[in-house]
């Protein structure tokens, strides 16, 4: 019986260094080190997640959720840009790598798409990702712009995303459609942060299930 339920906590400790170090697969490099992996059935990591213009965030039922801010957040900041108002919730993941693969899955809430929103910048106001019905419209550090719409991103529903970033090439894959940009504006401008922008409503939400990072080589 002794033995059995050694086995039992040897094989509770392997699937839990398996979670925390994911296989890593990458098209743009050979090797990868895990630095972040989370599931979201945990305590909210404040050194990795950065909430932004007062939203409100918490870690439930395995995933990372975000609203809005409150009403008195809102009144208090009325003379502020909608965008620093926290009318949707806005969030950074910190601390990426200069050449890095990330996974991760998320989902935009809301009822319509809107001018510069839902987005994801990869580099804080550097290389800007804008979703659209059924793909995407990505800007460059230097203004080049790039159009997919085979992607078949929609909102209320889950999005698998993969980014890779070395300097001069990005490649991203949306519920596995794949692309890779080759361009001199692809940088990172020492911006390592992905800033997500949700849309701006009271009932608009943003989810996230999973995030997987490494810094790769």
């Amino acid at each position: 019986m002794n033995k059995f339920i050694s086995f039992l906590f040897l094989l509770s400790l392997s699937a839990n260094l398996c979670a925390e170090a994911p296989p890593f697969k990458s098209h743009l490099f050979k090797k990868g080190t895990s630095v972040y992996s989370d599931d979201f059935d945990g305590a909210f990591d404040g050194e990795r997640w950065e909430p932004r213009s007062g939203t409100r965030w918490m870690v439930r039922d395995g995933m990372l959720v975000g609203r809005p801010s409150s009403r008195e957040f809102q009144e208090k900041h009325k003379d502020d840009s909608d965008d620093h108002r926290g009318l949707g919730p806005v969030i950074r993941l910190n601390h990426l790598p200069e050449r890095f693969v990330c996974r991760m899955r998320f989902k935009f809430e809301g009822e319509g798409y809107q001018a510069a929103r839902p987005k994801l910048d990869i580099g804080h106001h550097i290389n800007n990702l804008f979703f659209r019905e059924g793909g995407y419209s990505l800007k460059l550090s230097g203004g080049e712009r790039f159009e997919d719409r085979q992607s078949g991103f929609a909102l209320n529903e889950w999005t698998d995303i993969v980014i890779e970033l070395k300097e001069g090439k990005l490649l991203l894959e949306l519920n596995g459609h794949q692309r890779v940009f080759e361009h001199d504006q692809v940088s990172m401008k020492s911006r390592e942060e992905f800033t997500f922008k949700a849309l701006m409503s009271p009932r608009s939400r943003l989810v996230f299930d999973y995030v997987r990072l490494w810094e790769a080589e």
